[in-house]
């Protein structure tokens, strides 16, 4: 009788919970049959009373182009058995006008059927000052990019001009150096930002071919400056072959380098390697610095993420270089990670599926 008496009050519970959210609540089958919907669910939709909804599928209110989403929840809770499954989507009210929320389903047993608990939660708001801040970002990323090429234009001239036997005091030529480093500094932030803009509207193309892994290394470097104190040394095979986008390969390598160097300002040694295990060719850089503590490691690649160490302190950049590579690595169905110790310096590699 105690159990009775307690299974009744956990249902009274759960619906007292269910009908009473402010979120839309609904519950579905596996052929995303929806049998239950709270009101907050009705108003949402755009109706008015909850028979309109109950036995509908979710898709008669999912425009074409996003019933992927729930097709994929679908997938990632009855097929690969997951407990529970978020994304962001977008639904269709009963007028027509297209709503951006926030889906989270978690399945549970009712009567020997799996069904999914399911709550939306309207996001257009929040999305729509994402939209507007990713739009600024990418228009004056824009615009900054053409004064920019001309600065960079007009530096490299007088770098040129300001050429062994010529009289051209000390001073000036630290100062073309350090404007030539700023305008390059500059250049990554603004292509960093792009690179981010793209992979919010999932804009990021990638265009594989064969090619040399030691011919790219060659010159990937070619196009920054290298401080003469560092030393690039390669160990790898120089005739290894990948098929990936050469120039987004190009970038993820130089993003290694360029962090190879600023944390280890004080050791001159950078090894690149790459090695091929037959299915997988793994790209490694490994630098002498004072290494990354395993605390901060798994955060490394997310964005806007900065390490925060004496190095790095005058150079702290927007904490998007490694979560942009973790993205492009990503996009060629490859890895990316970190091995590192205090004291030994650090390791970041990527592998990418050889065909």
């Amino acid at each position: 009788m105690n159990d009775l008496l307690a299974i009744n009050n956990d249902q009274t519970r759960f619906r007292t919970i269910f009908e009473h959210s402010p979120v839309g609540n609904k519950i579905i089958d596996s052929s995303l049959k929806i049998l239950q919907v709270n009101m907050a669910m009705v108003r949402l939709l755009g109706f008015s009373n909850k028979e309109e909804i109950e036995g509908t599928k979710i898709l008669d209110f999912t425009p074409e182009e996003y019933q992927k989403d729930w097709k994929k929840l679908q997938e990632q809770l009855w097929t690969h058995k997951l407990s529970s499954f978020s994304l962001e989507s977008a639904l269709l009210r009963r007028d027509g006008t297209l709503i951006r929320c926030r889906v989270t389903s978690i399945l549970f047993e009712d009567h020997g059927e799996t069904l999914g608990y399911t709550s939306i939660e309207d996001i257009t708001e929040q999305f729509l000052l994402r939209q507007q801040k990713e739009d600024f970002i990418m228009v004056a990323s824009h615009e900054l990019k053409t004064p920019v090429t001309t600065l960079k234009a007009s530096i490299q001239m007088m770098r040129k001009l300001m050429s062994p036997g010529k009289s051209v005091s000390d001073q000036l030529v630290r100062l073309a150096v350090s404007a030539d480093s700023g305008a390059k500094r500059l250049t990554t932030l603004l292509n960093d930002l792009l690179n981010l803009t793209r992979l919010e509207y999932d804009e990021l193309s990638i265009n594989k071919s064969w090619f040399e892994i030691g011919e790219l290394l060659n010159s990937c470097c070619s196009h920054e400056s290298i401080d003469d104190k560092y030393t690039l040394n390669y160990i790898g095979d120089p005739k290894l072959m990948v098929f990936a986008d050469q120039f987004k390969i190009d970038q993820v390598i130089v993003n290694l380098i360029n962090n190879a160097i600023k944390f280890s300002p004080d050791h001159n040694e950078i090894v690149i390697n790459a090695v091929s295990d037959g299915s997988a060719v793994t790209i490694s850089v490994k630098d002498q610095g004072k290494g990354i503590d395993a605390a901060v490691q798994p955060f490394l690649f997310d964005r806007y993420y900065r390490v925060n160490t004496n190095s790095s302190a005058g150079d702290p950049g927007l904490g998007l270089g490694l979560y942009i590579c973790a993205e492009i690595v990503k996009k060629h169905g490859g890895e990316i990670g970190v091995d590192s110790e205090i004291g030994q310096g650090a390791n970041f590699w990527f592998s990418l599926p050889k065909y």
